[in-house]
């Protein structure tokens, strides 16, 4: 890896604002097929970073936190129009990878015709595969949380390479 590229890069929010924001900068990167794997405490802005993902990707009706329902599919249309499908999944109630079998978690992660974002994904370690981008949430002070981008895979390398100079340069 040349030394401009960084493997992983992390930044503060100053608000859930800022933090739907930072969301919505990386929907506007993803492409079909990739997973976004968000990791932090309760009330960390997991949700709150999804609602600025879903807005880049033109999703229409309110995202909020699938608990009680796992998944949530949002219609929404990437960077070139085309339609693609927001799979919002929140493992927060589950037991383990065994029960994320049973409701097609792998299907999920693995489809070709959207974006995968999970929440709690260390529930369904197992079943995760080799390449994803995993995004954790921190809790700073009482508005402030630390993001953080780790890339898993030479796609999500290059993702956070080209998040992080766009980010650098609406800073600069």
């Amino acid at each position: 890896m040349s030394a401009s590229r960084r493997p992983a890069f992390d930044i503060i929010s100053h608000s859930p604002d800022q933090t739907r924001a930072l969301g919505a900068q990386l929907g506007r990167l993803l492409e079909r097929g990739d997973i976004v794997l968000l990791s932090g405490a309760i009330g960390s802005g997991k949700t709150t970073f999804t609602q600025g993902l879903a807005r880049a990707l033109k999703v229409r009706e309110p995202v909020g936190s699938p608990t009680f329902t796992l998944v949530v599919e949002h219609d929404g249309y990437d960077a070139h129009d085309h339609p693609i499908r927001l799979y919002h999944v929140d493992l927060y109630r589950i037991a383990d990878a065994g029960d994320a079998a049973t409701f097609g978690f792998e299907d999920i992660v693995n489809t070709a015709d959207g974006v995968a974002v999970v929440e709690w994904p260390e529930r369904a370690q197992p079943l995760l595969p080799a390449e994803f981008l995993a995004v954790h949430l921190s809790w700073v002070a009482d508005t402030k949380r630390q993001i953080e981008f780790v890339p898993r895979g030479q796609r999500y390398v290059a993702l956070v390479d080209r998040l992080h100079s766009e980010v650098v340069s609406v800073r600069s």
